[in-house]
């Protein structure tokens, strides 16, 4: 038997039944499993940004022990500009300044901007934890890594309804850590 007789019998792809099998078998497959995964995906991006403020809150107490001076991070709309002026609210950007004057003023020659922070992505919000009020509040750390009040900010995703939420929870001590969902979005 020659090399093309044993092949010419073969079919030469797949019927029509059979490619509407397999799209009808995937597109149950993606219908169960789309929900799931666009839940990992919204718990991956809070994760990111409740990450990416405790790092900012972390340098700002480390940095005030390391200068042995306060150090300050406030909320501020107005980087774009240039002028590192505290206002608004944290959902907006930030920024990290030392604060020898335990102001809400970084004051030419006297302090020095640390860091400079991105807004959070849009529908984010950055509250206190009952989530009655944007978080506004400057933050400041002492010298010896403590800071004047215990405070909660709590980060809600975009969206409505019953949402995760991750929150960072201050003592008085001043140490960050971080909790899940423990308070209450805006809206839920």
């Amino acid at each position: 038997m020659d090399r093309k007789s044993w092949h010419a019998g073969a079919p030469q792809g797949i019927s029509l039944i059979e490619l509407i099998m397999v799209l009808a078998i995937s597109s149950f497959l993606l219908l169960v499993a789309a929900p799931t995964l666009w839940k990992v995906i919204q718990v991956n991006q809070l994760r990111t940004q409740t990450n990416r403020l405790l790092t900012a809150i972390n340098l700002t107490r480390s940095e005030a022990v390391l200068r042995n001076m306060p150090v300050s991070m406030c909320p501020s709309s107005t980087l774009a500009a240039g002028e590192p002026t505290c206002s608004d609210s944290y959902a907006d950007g930030w920024f990290i300044f030392t604060n020898r004057d335990r102001d809400r003023v970084v004051d030419a020659g006297l302090d020095e901007v640390l860091g400079i922070y991105d807004p959070l992505p849009g529908g984010y919000t950055l509250t206190n934890r009952a989530g009655t009020r944007a978080a506004n509040e400057i933050i400041t750390y002492f010298p010896d890594g403590s800071s004047p009040r215990n405070r909660t900010l709590l980060l809600c995703p975009p969206g409505v309804g019953q949402r995760m939420s991750r929150s960072i929870v201050m003592n008085i001590i001043g140490r960050p850590r971080v909790d899940g969902e423990w308070g209450h979005c805006p809206g839920d």
